[in-house]
């Protein structure tokens, strides 16, 4: 991990979104937003390929009515779906209304929205999304946009991050009997939170609430490495929308999830943001293949072949 990378997940809180968390249920849910979204196959399921790149994923998509290719991320992490500036310009899409998020950094910041935006991938189309406008050329690696909440809820994704495939289904028609480990999701409006432990050298493990934020290329964010009695070193956090500020990173014993134990994670503090203070990035989910099923308020963790992969140098 480098440390410009630190926190680059746009953590977002659009002024006028009302999300409402799904209810828990063991039943398979009823399809509810049918008219919002087509598969092309009758298995109600698509196979997206992504690269992943400095910890990011990376696909292709379009926006219905344009023929441009973009390159989109995906970021549980976010409360909407974003375009950059300059790429709605260049498309001609016309905006309607502005307001202001809160990102990552500090302040805050501005953006523009679309209404009704149809969204094409491979296999699917979604529609009815309103895309906030933001310029997004501050951020490491450069995207057009990405994925948010408002796209994630629809399904129930499967993100195999050792085959580079992301599976996309109908939730009405999604069923697991892996090996994985189930974590309930406790919704703090459009983000993801489940349980967990770091402990870090000095310092009585710290249990809490961590959002899952796959628009992050770190591995663990928490406050406990401020306090630590092992060695750390001042950066630069919160890089991202917003105003970066000054943080630390160092070396955690370990993190838990459920039975999962990950030794020697980096661990890094703080993100400006007051709402989201611990965090799990990409360097710790990379190591899981990840089954975001909203629906029934669940986050499915099955470790790959990278579980035991050291984690590398803050």
């Amino acid at each position: 991990m480098k440390i410009q990378w630190l926190a680059i997940s746009a953590l977002m809180l659009a002024v006028n979104i009302a999300a409402q968390p799904p209810s828990l249920s063991e039943k398979p849910p009823q399809r509810t937003e049918g008219t919002l979204y087509h598969f092309s196959s009758p298995e109600q399921r698509t196979v997206i390929p992504f690269e992943l790149r400095q910890n990011t994923i990376f696909f292709k998509l379009k926006i219905a009515g344009t023929n441009e290719p973009l390159e989109f991320t995906f970021d549980t992490g976010s409360g909407a779906t974003y375009l950059d500036s300059a790429v709605a310009k260049r498309l001609g899409l016309n905006t309607a209304g502005s307001g202001t998020v809160h990102g990552a950094g500090s302040g805050e910041v501005p953006v523009q929205y679309i209404g009704s935006v149809t969204l094409e991938l491979p296999g699917l189309t979604s529609s009815g999304h309103r895309v906030n406008v933001a310029d997004l050329s501050g951020l490491n690696p450069h995207q057009d946009g990405f994925l948010g909440y408002d796209f994630i809820k629809r399904f129930a994704i499967t993100i195999d991050y050792a085959g580079g495939k992301m599976t996309i289904t109908d939730p009405s028609r999604f069923t697991y009997s892996g090996p994985g480990e189930s974590f309930p999701i406790k919704f703090r409006g459009p983000w993801p939170y489940i349980d967990g432990t770091v402990a870090v050298a000095g310092v009585k493990p710290e249990s809490g609430e961590f959002l899952i934020d796959s628009g992050s290329s770190d591995a663990v964010d928490d406050p406990s490495i401020a306090h630590t009695t092992g060695p750390v070193r001042k950066v630069r956090t919160g890089v991202g929308l917003g105003q970066a500020s000054e943080g630390v990173v160092g070396r955690a014993l370990y993190l838990q999830l459920g039975s999962f134990r990950l030794e020697g994670p980096i661990d890094s503090c703080c993100s400006e943001n007051p709402d989201h203070k611990r965090m799990i990035g990409t360097e710790v989910l990379r190591r899981f293949t990840v089954i975001l099923d909203y629906a029934r308020n669940r986050i499915i963790l099955e470790p790959n072949a990278q579980f035991k992969d050291p984690f590398p140098d803050a």
